[in-house]
């Protein structure tokens, strides 16, 4: 018998619509599954661009900013915040057991800081401390050695940083004299933390702005308190691997030596409250006055790569006369407090 007409349409429309519904749901899963794969790869950059990285993300700040999906900017600031005790800790810390993210408490320090700005340039960590150093730290410094490999007493990150400190919130008043939490803190003098432990007459002053021997020969030992590595210069006066110890903010490298002072102004300390802040990325109209200034006055006003900001470099030349093969670039060197320009202010500001 004949099939019948009416049946053979029905079973082919529906073979269409069965077909059709199949390869939807196929194709769905597949967009499904690369809008995971996309969400993963965006995802990060998202955070960065709402600044809302999670503090309990921390331990994965030094690979998202290897792989370029977060900024060193991006990277949020846990200390002084009771909000944040998830960036160190990945439970409510008890005496016991403070429950460390990282494995100690350098590995957990270093989960931001090793790409912020990696401290061997200040200190090196996790080396061992001689007995005659421990018997003159105080009892609150010698409680933070850790023990080494071989049994020996080494020194961490709360060694010199009262990590304590900016976790309780009734020490929070003591941010405004003791920002970065010195163990012992506040000092009058740089160097009044560093002779809780080293012994003071055994210590001169090092100057790393005098970078030229009697001979007239560049000291390279006095290029890596600043440089990762010595720099090299080619013949027409450009500088090469001219790496710094820190990544971002310069200018804490110079407050490693230097006292820290409001600009301008000097010691006039009035300044410091609501005066003008010269570390800061200039606007567009100032960066096209100091390109023209450049131009002008054969100078080079130097920025911080990372962010544009002016540093102290920008104004005041660290290089001794000599070292700097580019005449612009050398401007400035041995000149009263090393000014790359006299006067200066007009380079930046259209007086």
């Amino acid at each position: 018998m004949r099939p019948c007409l009416f049946e053979h349409r029905y079973s082919a429309a529906q073979a269409d619509i069965t077909g059709f519904v199949f390869f939807t749901v196929k194709w769905s899963w597949a967009v499904f599954a690369l809008l995971l794969y996309f969400q993963s790869w965006i995802g990060l950059s998202l955070l960065a661009a709402d600044k809302a990285i999670p503090f309990s993300q921390a331990g994965k700040v030094k690979d998202w900013v290897k792989k370029g999906k977060i900024e060193i900017e991006d990277i949020p600031n846990p200390h002084w915040n009771l909000a944040a005790c998830a960036a160190c800790h990945k439970g409510k810390p008890g005496r016991k057991n403070i429950r460390l993210r990282g494995k100690g408490i350098n590995a957990t320090c270093n989960n931001c800081h090793q790409v912020l700005a990696d401290h061997v340039h200040d200190h090196p960590l996790a080396v061992a401390v001689p007995k005659s150093m421990r018997k003159r730290m105080p009892p609150a410094f010698r409680k933070t050695l850790l023990r080494g490999k071989r049994a020996e007493k080494v020194m961490s990150c709360s060694s010199c940083h009262d990590i304590v400190m900016q976790c309780t919130e009734k020490r929070f008043s003591d941010r405004k004299i003791n920002p970065k939490f010195m163990r012992g803190g506040p000092y009058r003098s740089r160097t009044g933390l560093c002779y809780k432990c080293h012994d003071k007459k055994a210590y001169q002053r090092l100057n790393s702005h005098d970078q030229i021997s009697a001979s007239g020969e560049i000291q390279p030992d006095k290029c890596l308190i600043c440089h990762m590595r010595v720099p090299k210069q080619l013949d027409d006066g450009t500088a090469v691997d001219t790496e710094l110890w820190v990544k971002t903010d310069y200018a804490s490298l110079c407050l490693n030596c230097h006292e820290w002072s409001p600009h301008p102004g000097g010691n006039f300390l009035f300044l410091d409250k609501g005066g003008p802040q010269h570390l800061v990325k200039p606007p567009p109209g100032i960066r096209r006055h100091m390109l023209k200034m450049e131009k002008i006055n054969g100078i080079i006003l130097p920025l911080e790569k990372d962010n544009g900001q002016i540093y102290c470099a920008t104004c005041h030349n660290p290089h001794a006369r000599g070292v700097l093969k580019n005449p612009r670039a050398a401007k400035g060197a041995d000149e009263p407090k090393r000014l790359r320009a006299n006067p200066m202010c007009e380079n930046c500001h259209d007086l």
